[in-house]
């Protein structure tokens, strides 16, 4: 008697946070890395064929248009077979076989902020904000109790202008970063500091 085995997916449309193992588990393999880098460069879906031509080309150091059609066949089934359905599984990516075309799914976003908010890429903000929130909070407590000779207004405009600098210096180091790997290499984008997860 044959059965069959149904493998279940995740719900690609619910967004939802990733856990730093998942996140690792997707990005240890090189061609995981290259699908995901791909996929943030080009800002859209991208059919199979095309995705698979391109990670060829980065694997042989070579142009696109001179991958010959061994190499795409190779990476080509190796994405269909393998490493979708790991980053399907995962939920950062869905593959929809009828079009043959590969995309983030919602939850993409919490995994590249996952990324960019690792400690070797950038500042931590999000502690900086809370910082000067606490900071803010505490002069309007001194200020309404008197004892820094302020009114609420002079109060009011140093707190927002000392929101507004943070803002454009984080504006800023965003750009920087982003800059920094315009055109770069999957593996120079993704700085983790424990290698071992790399292949």
């Amino acid at each position: 008697m044959n059965t069959t085995r149904t493998r279940e997916r995740p719900d690609q449309t619910r967004s939802r946070a990733f856990s730093k193992q998942e996140v690792y588990d997707a990005v240890k393999n090189l061609r995981r890395r290259y699908v995901l880098y791909y996929l943030n460069q080009e800002g859209r879906p991208v059919e199979l064929g095309e995705l698979a031509e391109q990670i060829a080309a980065w694997e042989n150091n070579i142009d696109v248009e001179t991958v010959s059609p061994e190499q795409r066949k190779s990476v080509y089934s190796a994405l269909y077979q393998t490493h979708l359905p790991k980053l399907e599984n995962i939920g950062i990516v869905t593959y929809n076989r009828d079009s043959k075309r590969v995309s983030f799914t919602d939850s993409a976003q919490n995994f590249e902020l996952y990324l960019a908010t690792d400690s070797q890429t950038t500042i931590p903000w999000h502690k900086l904000y809370v910082s000067l929130s606490g900071v803010a909070a505490l002069l309007v407590v001194l200020g309404w109790v008197g004892v820094v000779p302020f009114s609420g207004f002079q109060l009011a405009v140093f707190v927002l202008a000392l929101f507004g600098i943070t803002a454009l210096a984080h504006f800023y180091d965003r750009h920087c970063w982003r800059r920094r790997f315009q055109g770069a290499t999957p593996d120079l984008a993704l700085e983790f500091d424990d290698s071992r997860w790399f292949q």
